[in-house]
């Protein structure tokens, strides 16, 4: 692997025989000390330039670029679907914004070499992360449509074989399964597992917490209780099943709720007469923050609000208006590594 090649492959100008020996260069060489170096050299070219352009224009570009890779499992090793307007899209992603893809490699190289959990011992699985603050949408072998939330994780065979379709979520994604009866599709959580044959339905697992949320859009799905090895309930559509594992009990919300639990995929943050407790988690899930609430009246409050890719700042003052509930952001720490803390967000009642 040559540094013009790998500029190549950044720029999205590589033919799909020089992809092919790209993911043979991840799997077989990008680890080793040559490898990294490889890396820094392209870094090190791109990052001065970087430095130029806002942040704001990155994400959107970024987000863009996410938004068309797709893992294809009619082959042995994941591509990069080519969609009808790719033309138009790279021709817009310049010399300095192809920095914006070294996260992609950092994704593909994170897929073959991270450490296999309690289900990915397969060394032919792969594990997707949408990175943080951003959605992500990709295609599993059997034409599952999957979007995942920010930082969430899906860890799924290169091809499905056998009796299930077996795939491991830490986090939030919304499936579209492709249909086969004859083939149950699961989605495995630490918690529950939730068996579909062909239907559309979101599921929340974050991990730390004990509550797993799945809400069904269309069709039929199987909740399972996996520690006490039991069905626990099936659902029918626009109905949200909150499983608390701990207390081996759940609720059931139903009606207009799918625009709340699902909204996210589309950019929209939706309060229905949410606390502010429920809300504190939300956004801590939404914009990687930590969220302290400092007056215990405060979790008395509700809202119930539609908030469209605002800022974690705009939410907050727009939340802050109407109510006597105020807040304060802490300013990002510099650690010794180089990355930042996670941002503090303090609620309590305004003086």
């Amino acid at each position: 692997m040559t540094k013009d090649s790998f500029i190549k492959y950044l720029n999205g100008n590589c033919t799909e025989k020089e992809f092919a020996q790209f993911l043979t260069w991840i799997k077989e060489e990008s680890l080793t000390t040559s490898g990294k170096r490889l890396v820094k050299e392209v870094w090190d070219e791109f990052e001065p330039e970087a430095r130029l352009v806002e942040r704001s224009k990155y994400n959107r570009i970024l987000d863009k670029i996410h938004h068309q890779i797709n893992i294809n499992q009619h082959s042995n090793q994941p591509v990069i679907r080519r969609f009808p307007d790719r033309t138009r899209i790279m021709s817009v992603i310049t010399r300095v914004a192809a920095i914006l893809l070294l996260p992609v490699l950092s994704l593909l190289i994170y897929t073959i070499h991270s450490e296999r959990n309690q289900y990915g011992e397969n060394s032919n699985d792969l594990e997707v992360q949408a990175p943080a603050g951003f959605r992500m949408n990709i295609e599993l072998g059997d034409g599952t449509q999957v979007w995942l939330n920010n930082g969430s994780k899906l860890r799924y065979p290169y091809r499905f074989a056998g009796k299930t379709r077996k795939v491991f979520l830490t986090g939030e994604a919304y499936f579209k399964v492709a249909q086969d009866k004859k083939v149950p599709f699961i989605v495995e959580t630490n918690n529950m597992d939730v068996i579909a044959t062909g239907t559309t339905f979101n599921v929340s697992a974050y991990p730390g917490e004990d509550i797993v949320e799945t809400t069904l859009v269309e069709g039929k799905v199987i909740l399972y209780d996996k520690a006490r090895n039991r069905e626990i309930k099936d659902l029918s559509p626009s109905e949200c099943l909150k499983f608390h594992s701990e207390k081996n009990k759940y609720t059931l919300e139903s009606g207009e709720i799918i625009e709340k639990y699902i909204g996210w995929k589309d950019g929209l943050l939706v309060f229905k007469n949410d606390s502010i407790a429920d809300i504190a988690r939300k956004l801590e899930q939404w914009y990687g923050v930590d969220v302290k609430i400092k007056d215990d009246n405060v979790k008395e409050f509700t809202y119930t609000a539609t908030f469209y890719d605002e800022t974690l700042s705009q939410v907050l003052e727009l939340m802050s208006l109407p109510s006597p509930v105020s807040y304060k952001l802490t300013p990002l720490k510099k650690l010794a590594d180089g990355t930042f803390s996670r941002q503090n967000v303090i609620i309590a009642l305004k003086k």
